[in-house]
């Protein structure tokens, strides 16, 4: 008996089938090679911003620094009578990792105020040396920052978080650290200056024992300036960063800034950072301040006189 064969599929369905196959995996193919070679931008971590002058860095002065050539700027019109300009006062921060750069307070004749950190290897010895150059020296007090990433040690720096008793005693044990300070600024801060109930304990504290306080505002909402009035304590603010950029170029033309400043208010107020370019600069840059009608005071006597 003769078996029935199964009657084929029609030759249209298997080529439609085929057509269909054909182009999916060519649209695959296609796909993946797109896909393989588009550009996909990369996607960075958010950083935090940190706030003018909140800056620390604990090893620069160990660093090698290559000699770098001076840069002619434009001066202001020479005054030929002295202090007809305008009275500059410079404040040096961060003092105390290292002695590397107190060579240049000998070689700085001008008065500059020399701001130390607590509880460093070098502290007391910096204080020393300032003393036998003949330098004003300041407490450089760590006060908490809105943003900061470097380790400190615990209760150095003074938060807005911590008791009155615990405030009062790490800005004593700060200041028993350097007797002859005359006064203080803030080393970071931009969180604390802005706290009034902190504020007002440090201020406090800082008028009993006779010291004045120089914001290095590190943040436009600091109260400092409202607080001191308020007490009568001696004060003073920072107008210019020399060095926030650490190169001979970019602290030259802040020099011309503060220039500007003084000879349109009279008076200003300039803090740059314990670093061997800052200090070699602060040493060329101060005789032309001189020539140019400025008078470089201390501190201490721009805040008497302003």
């Amino acid at each position: 008996m003769l078996k029935k064969k199964k009657p084929s599929a029609p030759q249209s369905d298997t080529k439609a089938a085929a057509i269909i196959l054909g182009l999916f995996l060519t649209g695959l193919v296609l796909f993946f090679m797109h896909s393989k070679g588009k550009e996909h931008p990369v996607v960075k971590a958010p950083v935090a911003p940190v706030e003018t002058g909140d800056m620390y860095l604990p090893n620069e002065n160990l660093k090698p620094v290559e000699p770098q050539p001076v840069v002619p700027h434009e001066p202001p019109p020479v005054e030929s009578i002295p202090g007809s300009g305008g009275r500059i006062a410079i404040i040096i921060d961060d003092w105390g990792q290292s002695l590397a750069n107190c060579k240049y307070l000998k070689e700085i004749t001008e008065p500059l105020a020399v701001s130390i950190l607590p509880g460093l290897r070098h502290t007391k010895d910096v204080a020393q040396c300032a003393e036998v150059n003949h330098k004003l020296t300041m407490l450089h007090l760590p006060l908490e920052a809105m943003h900061n990433f470097d380790f400190y040690p615990p209760d150095y720096v003074i938060k807005t978080t911590m008791s009155p008793d615990l405030v009062s005693k790490i800005v004593d044990d700060d200041l028993s650290q350097l007797p002859s300070i005359e006064g203080v600024n803030n080393h970071m801060g931009s969180k604390a200056t802005a706290d009034k109930n902190l504020m007002r304990i440090i201020l406090r504290k800082l008028r009993k024992k006779g010291l004045f306080f120089v914001d290095s505002m590190t943040s436009h909402y600091s109260v400092s300036a409202e607080l001191a009035e308020e007490m009568g304590l001696s004060y003073g603010k920072r107008d210019v960063f020399l060095d926030n950029i650490n190169t001979r170029e970019a602290i030259v033309k802040q020099f011309v800034i503060l220039a500007k400043e003084a000879r349109r208010r009279g008076y200003a107020v300039a803090i740059g950072h314990d670093r061997h370019l800052t200090m070699q600069v602060i040493k060329d840059e101060v005789p032309w301040l001189g020539r140019q009608g400025f008078q470089i005071v201390s501190i201490k006597t721009l805040l008497k006189k302003k």
